[in-house]
């Protein structure tokens, strides 16, 4: 008797681990703990208030695209496409504007904006930043000889490093790994660095975060920094979630990419590059070619 008990407690766990893990339940126990911990908080983007306003538009002229970046100045979107090796500039609306072909990476993941026409692109299985110049103009670039950082704390692979985002308040790049281990680290003096002079890199991990996304985001699949708030958005395409941060790591709201939440007629199937526009709207791209525009509830029709 006491066998047989223990035997059915045993299954019952066993599938309420797999039904967690399937149904991705801790995703949404950890939005609706946000959504009702935190109504409100000063200088957050509020999360919980984003609805969807461009839902999950296909732009065939994308494949594979990863990462996203807004540029101020021409108030523009710029994604990648990790298997055509191509740098892509999109309106505000999702509409393609041009598409830059890049010689001499292997698996673009990410790219941000940094000042001017200066970006930083995250070739993922080579495990180099690499910075580059895209004029207003530019259809064709080559990286082979344009500065470059090796990332060299983990093997090369497809776990790697997935997403870039440049902290202007710190003079920074944040850069996040997706998985096995997932972490967040900063990186100084690479967009500073000057050809023939003396290097002053610092590459380190941000443990501020550690704690904060070991158990509520399964993968991080990018990462956009804002400048104006200073706080973190870390997207998790396995968890369909985004999580607002503030520079301490604390958690401070979240916005599900699951069909029903925030207006969605279907999820996000695979959330791969996330940015902030000026008015603080908020993209996702998602692979294939899906685009995604989310309003605040500040923004009125």
């Amino acid at each position: 008797m006491y066998k047989s008990k223990f035997f059915w407690i045993f299954v019952s766990t066993f599938l309420l681990i797999i039904a967690v893990y399937v149904l991705k339940l801790e995703a949404i126990a950890w939005y609706y703990w946000h959504a009702f911990k935190n109504p409100h908080e000063a200088h957050s983007h509020n999360l919980k208030d984003y609805q969807v306003e461009i839902d999950g538009l296909v732009i065939p002229e994308l494949k594979n695209a990863s990462g996203f970046t807004h540029n101020a100045k021409t108030n523009t979107l710029f994604t990648v496409l990790n298997q055509e090796s191509q740098i892509v500039e999109l309106d505000l609306n999702g509409q393609v504007i041009r598409k830059i072909h890049v010689t001499g990476v292997d698996d673009m993941e990410g790219i941000t904006h940094i000042a001017d026409n200066r970006y930083v692109i995250a070739d993922e299985r080579d495990n180099r930043l690499i910075l580059v110049i895209i004029e207003d103009d530019s259809v064709d670039i080559d990286v082979r000889n344009v500065p470059k950082l090796k990332l060299s704390i983990n093997p090369s692979g497809n776990k790697n490093f997935e997403g870039v985002s440049w902290d202007d308040n710190h003079q920074r790049l944040l850069v996040v790994k997706e998985r096995d281990p997932k972490y967040v680290m900063s990186v100084t003096g690479f967009f500073e660095a000057e050809i023939g002079k003396p290097l002053n890199i610092e590459i380190k991990r941000i443990e501020a975060f550690e704690t904060a996304i070991k158990w509520a985001m399964r993968d991080l699949s990018s990462i956009a920094y804002d400048n104006g708030t200073g706080h973190l958005l870390l997207l998790s395409d396995e968890s369909r979630l985004i999580k607002e941060y503030s520079e301490d790591g604390k958690a401070i709201g979240a916005l599900a990419l699951w069909k029903g939440f925030h207006g969605l007629k279907e999820h996000v199937p695979q959330a791969e590059g996330i940015t902030v526009g000026s008015d603080g709207r908020i993209y996702i791209m998602s692979e294939p070619n899906l685009f995604y525009s989310f309003k605040p509830q500040t923004i009125k029709n």
